[in-house]
């Protein structure tokens, strides 16, 4: 089981209208929470940083998404510091993402091919996944996952 808390994220690239910094996120929440139920898994959703190069991408190749920012990686590590062991950062990929898309787009305005457009899309995507990994402690560990279930066997496990 765990526990999903507000500490002041939300869900989107949407999330502060300036760089955040101690007075925005609840970090001391998290450890008060910890403290008292310290064997409970905490969630933090909405937890994307925003990164701003993408942004700078996506708007440099015909986006028009305005100055935003998202939760910083060290008030992430910092909150698994204290008990947080899941962290949703989907807005990461989908700005990485889109910005690769178009970027790979303005860059070759003939093609069409989605299989030529989505090959930076992953790499661009992977870059994000890899340096969380790492920020987050948890790039290295894939040998202390006891068994690989495929989506049928997982289905399976739920009863669908």
């Amino acid at each position: 089981d765990a526990l999903a808390i507000a500490v002041g994220t939300s869900h989107g690239a949407y999330k502060f209208t300036r760089p955040p910094t101690g007075d925005i996120l609840a970090i001391e929440r998290i450890k008060q929470i910890h403290a008292r139920i310290p064997n409970t898994h905490l969630v933090m959703h909405g937890s994307s940083s925003v990164p701003q190069e993408w942004l700078a991408v996506i708007n440099e190749f015909g986006g028009e998404i305005p100055e935003t920012y998202g939760v910083p990686v060290e008030e992430i590590q910092e909150g698994i510091k204290h008990g947080v062991r899941k962290v949703n950062i989907d807005t990461d990929l989908r700005l990485a993402s889109t910005g690769a898309v178009r970027k790979f787009l303005a860059e070759n305005k003939s093609e069409f091919d989605p299989r030529k457009f989505l090959t930076p899309t992953v790499k661009a995507m992977k870059g994000i996944v890899k340096a969380r990994l790492e920020a987050f402690g948890t790039a290295g560990q894939i040998d202390r996952i006891g068994k690989v279930y495929s989506l049928e066997e997982m289905a399976g496990k739920y009863g669908l």
